[in-house]
């Protein structure tokens, strides 16, 4: 008699093989993309919206900063010569001419205040609205490459035409002159506010059309990857885990090139006599601010997620916590169930679906993130404390039901 031995053939292992690899393929393109579907759905919303652009500059004629940089930079552009002094020299009676010099100064200081009280008026920020809204198009028109420009550029520069502000200093200057503000001169001040850099506009116009073009399918296709990254892990509990550090971590990477960039900003465009570093800092802060609150948002989402997935381990701590909550929640059933509150109808169906509720609860609270105008860090705290107080109610009422079914 024969025996036919058949070889083992190593089939579960290789499809193990290929999870684990499909896994963490699926992991670093999602990862690698993040930063990417940040920056596109940031370039859309806050570039190429007109509402959303408006918005986006809005902050910058109401800070502090920028007013006070405003005012000295008129200022400094109206006093840069002579000029003034010798109009007020002019005026003054030989015996006296040498308080020419003390008047200047002292109406130069009388500009400074007027310059700064206009640029802190709700007139200057409604302007400001008005003049970023028209001149949106031509920004538009130059990130994308389409159409004409149909604002002048001046050494690779987008500029707002503050004449307007000008008109309403001299105005008021008029009134305190000494009947020489016609002197002044206005005529030939640059009257322009820097918005963009696009010295290297062929670039800028490639990323932007690229940008722009995968905004709207980005987002979900990153959500897809890192959800098949799970999914494919032979643990989808060290699966998750991997997500939320990898989140964190490529969030922090991109915070620290926003931080660099930031500071390459503040160096590039430092002219002395002009803008501080203060403003240009808050140029950079205000324009930027959506992205930013977008990055932290998402790491505060890989965070959650490597909490959670942290603590449903086998760890010390985990099971710590897990032991606790256990207690905790046996104790809540048991009163509420001698109370006659729990132990019901309602608390055999939740201890029947459980599984189906908790999966339902935390799908809800993704599709409220997702459908957040502006989602921030805070959003999703709340959401996540929010989900986790109502899987614990849950728990507590499918532990009453259970108890009841088995008394």
């Amino acid at each position: 008699m024969t025996t036919t031995v058949t070889p083992s053939t190593p089939t579960a292992p290789r499809r193990a093989r290929w999870r684990t690899v499909l896994a963490w393929i699926l992991l670093v393109v999602g990862i690698v993309l993040t930063p990417v579907t940040l920056s596109a759905v940031w370039v859309r919303n806050a570039l190429l919206d007109t509402d959303h652009y408006v918005e986006t500059m809005a902050p910058l004629a109401r800070d502090e900063r920028i007013q006070v940089a405003l005012a000295t930079k008129i200022t400094n552009e109206i006093f840069a010569d002579e000029r003034v002094q010798d109009a007020i020299a002019e005026q003054l009676p030989d015996s006296i001419s040498f308080l020419a010099a003390p008047a200047s100064e002292a109406l130069r200081q009388t500009t400074y205040n007027i310059t700064l009280k206009v640029t802190q008026s709700p007139q200057f920020a409604k302007l400001w609205d008005q003049a970023n809204r028209l001149a949106h198009a031509s920004v538009e028109r130059v990130l994308t490459g389409s159409g004409n420009i149909r604002i002048q550029t001046k050494d690779g520069q987008i500029v707002l035409d503050l004449t307007p502000i000008y008109a309403k200093v001299a105005e008021q200057l008029d009134q305190t002159s000494l009947g020489i503000t016609n002197r002044l001169p206005f005529n030939a001040l640059n009257k322009t506010f820097v918005l963009a850099d696009i010295s290297t506009i062929q670039g800028a116009q490639t990323a932007t059309r690229i940008l722009d073009a995968t905004a709207d399918v980005l987002p979900w296709l990153v959500l897809a990857l890192l959800v098949g990254s799970i999914v494919a892990a032979k643990d989808r509990r060290r699966g998750a885990l991997r997500v939320g550090v990898g989140l964190l971590l490529v969030t922090l990477l991109f915070a620290t090139g926003l931080a660099l960039g930031r500071s390459a900003y503040v160096d590039a465009v430092a002219q002395p006599g002009q803008i501080s570093i203060d403003a240009n800092q808050a140029v950079f802060d205000i324009t930027f601010r959506y992205l930013r609150l977008g990055n932290r948002t998402v790491m505060a989402i890989g965070l959650v997620v490597a909490i959670a997935a942290a603590l449903a381990g086998a760890s010390r701590a985990a099971l710590a916590v897990r032991g606790v909550f256990a207690r905790i929640s046996d104790r809540a059933a048991g009163e509420a169930a001698e109370h006659g509150v729990l132990g019901g109808p309602v608390s055999a169906f939740v201890a029947r679906n459980l599984l189906l509720l908790e999966m339902s609860v935390v799908v809800a609270a993704f599709l409220a993130l997702s459908f957040a105008a502006t989602p921030s860090p805070m959003t999703v705290l709340w959401l996540g404390l929010g989900t986790l107080a109502v899987v614990a109610v849950l728990l507590i009422v499918a532990r009453a039901g259970r108890a009841a079914q088995s008394a």
